[in-house]
């Protein structure tokens, strides 16, 4: 599966990376706009929006290709690499949740 982080710090993103490969996941971290941001989120399974480390900017061009492709959009309001993952784990096991309109797994 793949996974687009918008956001994030760049000296962790190795750890994001790793965090990802943990739970069989292939992600690509953005840190900042750059040409391939669009193309990259588009292809992706899903996006975790880190809305501590984003810039408006970039976070709503998220939102927006998100919400357009009907890609899942998860937003995280802490940096670390667990925070991030368990984030992606409980949208997974959301679905089958009795408890799934509750959550706090932001969906389009």
């Amino acid at each position: 599966m793949k996974v687009s982080v918008v956001g994030g710090l760049s000296r962790m993103e190795k750890e994001y990376k790793n965090s990802f490969k943990d739970i069989g996941c292939k992600a690509k971290v953005f840190n900042t706009l750059n040409s391939s941001f669009e193309k990259s989120v588009k292809c992706s399974n899903c996006v975790v929006l880190l809305t501590t480390c984003s810039s408006h900017n970039m976070a709503n061009k998220a939102k927006n290709i998100c919400k357009k492709n009907d890609i899942p959009l998860i937003v995280v309001d802490k940096n670390s690499p667990q925070s991030v993952t368990g984030a992606i784990k409980n949208f997974f096991n959301c679905e089958d949740c009795a408890k799934a309109h509750e959550c706090l797994v932001t969906r389009n």
